[in-house]
């Protein structure tokens, strides 16, 4: 088995130019880390690009190397030791990425369970047919495909099936996109028993590709509200002041916002109830969770925590 050595320091200085790109795409704007959703994606990418370099190109490097020498099996071990170990960062980077797209829904628990569901059927179902195939005998690369198609499955499913925030219609489309063409990279490590080293150069570089479009293309694209910057001078860092960032930062729900706003403008149970069209316990309802995530215990504290904050 031989690899172009040119070919592999092409496409792994390609890798480090696009992860060394992705991250500062992502870390541009220091006002934005204050968006949970921006943090868990930079956390994502940062993790999987580390997952990239410590197991992929560790065990590429190690075969372009040393494949002829005699140490190699000694060496094979340390490679294998370094996919051991950054066996966490991969798995960490994939719940920061479900972490980033449930953070994009808005927040109506009941519409997480049917993409979660379909996703997962469809997945449960490829998973069973190359089980069978193979009759239970998979390799690490295999096992690896399968887990990663899981989770992009799941995420395609969320955003595709739920409504979602920051985004236009067009570009969540194109960001459902690249989320499922991150997956289907992994379906021929899935199908086959044996990766051609050709083609493991070429998922590398897809591999790197594809999370970067992801990171890269939401940054650019997502209409997040109008950032404030206070005097550097009066303030040491950056602070958002915005209505966003209080339902980000306190978990608040969709109609939870909505009795947030009509208690800041003084109005009475009995006239948010009418509002909208509900009853007053279900205000009184409302009002007690959002004290239990604000740690507030009166109107008159919620008002002052909301004075931080443009409505």
């Amino acid at each position: 088995m031989e690899i172009s050595r040119i070919y592999s320091w092409i496409i792994f200085i390609f890798c480090m130019a696009l992860a060394a790109g992705g991250v500062l795409v992502l870390f541009r704007n220091k006002a934005y880390r204050q968006y949970p959703v921006f943090r868990y994606l930079q956390y994502y990418l940062i993790l999987i690009y580390t997952f990239g370099f410590y197991a992929l190109w560790s065990q590429l490097w190690f075969r372009i190397l040393f494949y002829s020498s005699d140490s190699y099996s000694t060496l094979a071990v340390f490679a294998d030791f370094l996919v051991v170990i950054s066996t966490p960062f991969l798995l960490a980077g994939k719940g920061m990425l479900v972490l980033w797209a449930v953070h994009l829904l808005e927040r109506h628990a009941r519409s997480y369970l049917y993409p979660a569901a379909v996703g997962l059927l469809l997945l449960v179902a490829l998973l069973y047919l190359v089980f069978v195939s193979y009759q239970g005998q998979l390799t690490t690369y295999q096992l690896y495909a399968a887990g990663v198609l899981l989770v992009m499955a799941v995420v395609g499913a969320l955003l595709l099936f739920s409504r979602v925030r920051y985004l236009s219609v067009s570009s969540r489309r194109v960001l459902i996109g690249l989320v499922l063409l991150v997956g289907a990279v992994h379906v021929p490590l899935l199908l086959s028993a044996t990766v051609p080293p050709a083609f493991e150069l070429a998922f590398i570089f897809l591999y790197f590709l594809g999370h970067t479009a992801v990171g890269v293309y939401f940054a650019y694209k997502a209409q997040l509200p109008v950032v404030q910057e206070r005097d550097s001078r009066a303030l040491p860092t950056v602070e958002l002041v915005t209505f966003e960032l209080f339902i980000e930062k306190y978990g608040i729900t969709a109609r939870e916002a909505e009795v947030v706003r009509e208690i800041y403008q003084g109005k009475a149970n009995k006239e948010i109830a009418d509002q909208l069209f509900v009853t007053v316990q279900t205000i009184k309802d409302h009002t007690h969770r959002i004290y239990q995530k604000t740690n507030v215990k009166s109107r008159s504290q919620l008002a002052s925590l909301m004075r931080e904050f443009q409505l």
